[in-house]
């Protein structure tokens, strides 16, 4: 059992494991109502404060720009409050994405994730795309 900094909320690794999954899934769907259920007010986003609208409009620009845009987990890792996750992302760019314009070109590229829950919510939210590999694939 591991504790989400709130001495009053205890639970496994294997819950904090469902709770990731359902955030995956629900970014998948576009399912924004979800994901915002999922954070705190204010959130870290890679090392910025936000608040939780601002993070929210980031996945809506995103999901807009590439609208199949898909997240795959290829490996997820939990330590109590502490997620970390190897991704496969997917899509096709209907807009202008990482200063390329569109042009069919897919990308499918890895991000590595970090997220810090507190009382059950994201309270910190890290990733890192390959953007080499994105740009190298938009300009082709």
């Amino acid at each position: 059992m591991s504790n989400l900094n709130n001495e009053s909320v205890t639970v496994s690794n294997d819950t904090v494991r469902d709770f990731y999954h359902r955030y995956v899934a629900a970014a998948n769907a576009r399912d924004f109502d979800t994901i915002d259920t999922l954070m705190h007010d204010s959130i870290l986003l890679n090392g910025q404060p936000v608040q939780k609208e601002e993070a929210l409009a980031a996945f809506k620009w995103l999901t807009d720009t590439v609208p199949d845009y898909v997240w795959h987990i290829e490996d997820l890792f939990v330590d109590g409050n502490r997620i970390a996750a190897r991704l496969r992302d997917t899509g096709t760019p209907a807009k202008t994405f990482f200063g390329a314009e569109p042009t069919g070109a897919s990308i499918d590229f890895t991000e590595f994730a970090s997220y810090k829950l507190r009382d059950g919510l994201f309270s910190e939210m890290w990733y890192l795309l390959d953007t080499a590999k994105i740009t190298e694939q938009l300009n082709k």
